[in-house]
């Protein structure tokens, strides 16, 4: 099958903002805001002027316009072992988090909307506006442990973040104080202390059942978010990436098809949500396409129908397989998402223009997301 290609988290690192009062907006054509407990995906996150942040993956969300403060963010789930999709374990992001000034929203950042907390936060752990603005948990350990300890006790009082007065602080002085020190001389990652915080809380983390209801969230959020590959510049594309895009674009076709035609035999509702999922895969390259005046009509003409012959006799070979049991129709699934991975993580370091990597990333994401649901879906039979 033809190799596709995936971004790297360098290739959308943020482009970190001059500090601006509520009133201002920023400057850049195109900032990125990072937001992070764990990475938050899939949340609503806006600005003054209301316009979304678009997600580039790894909780950064990209606008376009520059932005104008504050961001809010609402929704959304915690990645917290950090792999750019959701599992098992992971939880909701279940509070309103909101910054008036920065690159990063964090819990640091969101109390420190209020200014007596932000000069607290000062005073008490050394932490300049420069490191309350823009510093996030996974590259700041003081930063992470303020965080965590934060995140306890806003969910043992049931507070908002928002909401949390310098009284507040000076309860929990002496926890942020012992936290801080343990995460000092902790050999555990940031990822393996907020899971190990998650647990002790006893919040409500995701279940195997949950994780289709979860990545029909995310889905739902890119698609009403809009696709973050228009945020950026067209490159120069060779032959061989146009003929890559219109492959591409059959290729998620044929996803979607076969995953259409074992719903119409099994009635497994698991077929009919990956199937729209991959609907919506296609709608993002076919956006490109588009972007890059590229012909790709005669691809999509007929269900079960494909120009390329491979796909052809692959969608042939699969859909009779499929018809045998529920168990083989469920390993087609496993096999379309693991041909698909191997796929994107052969190609990672291609040289292609940013706009397809940040597309690509994304169909990697979703084809992890569906080889587990199909994974945890067979271990029912």
């Amino acid at each position: 099958m033809f190799k596709k290609t995936m971004i790297t988290s360098a290739a959308v690192a943020a482009i970190l903002l001059t500090g601006c009062n509520s009133s201002e907006e920023s400057t850049a054509s195109v900032t990125d805001i990072t937001v992070e407990r764990g990475p938050v995906l899939g949340a609503l996150v806006l600005d003054n002027s209301g316009q979304r942040g678009v997600a580039a993956g790894n909780g950064v969300y990209r606008f376009a316009k520059g932005v104008q403060y504050p961001v809010t963010v609402n929704g959304g789930y915690i990645d917290t072992n950090r792999n750019n999709r959701i599992d098992v374990g992971e939880a909701r992001l279940g509070f309103e988090l909101a910054i008036s000034k920065g690159s990063a929203v964090t819990l640091v950042n969101t109390v420190a909307s209020n200014s007596e907390v932000r000069t607290m936060l000062q005073e008490k752990y050394g932490l300049d506006d420069d490191r309350i603005n823009n510093a996030t948990p996974g590259n700041d350990r003081e930063i992470a442990a303020i965080s965590d300890e934060l995140y306890a006790y806003c969910n043992e009082n049931v507070l908002e973040p928002l909401k949390l007065q310098t009284s507040d602080l000076e309860q929990i002085d002496l926890r942020i104080k012992e936290r801080l020190r343990d995460y000092n001389e902790s050999d555990s990652s940031v990822a393996e202390l907020e899971e190990e915080l998650i647990a002790e809380l006893g919040i409500e983390t995701l279940t195997e059942d949950d994780l289709p209801q979860a990545e029909a969230d995310l889905d739902n959020a890119e698609l009403k978010e809009g696709n973050v590959s228009d945020t950026l510049p067209a490159g120069e594309l060779n032959d061989a990436q146009k003929e890559g895009l219109v492959f591409m674009v059959e290729e998620e076709k044929l996803a979607r098809d076969v995953y259409e035609y074992l719903y119409t035999k099994w009635d497994l509702t698991i077929f009919s949500n990956i199937a729209k999922s991959e609907q919506q895969h296609m709608d993002s390259v076919i956006e490109l396409l588009e972007k890059y005046d590229l012909d790709y009509s005669a691809s999509l003409q007929t269900r079960g129908s494909f120009e390329n012959a491979e796909l052809q006799s692959l969608y042939d070979t699969l859909t009779i397989r499929g018809e045998a049991s529920v168990v083989e129709a469920l390993e087609v699934g496993k096999l379309i998402e693991e041909v698909d991975i191997e796929d994107l993580e052969g190609l990672v370091a291609a040289d292609i223009p940013e706009d397809l990597k940040v597309v690509y990333e994304n169909l990697l994401k979703g084809s992890y997301n569906h080889l587990s649901a199909f994974t945890n879906q067979l271990n029912n039979y």
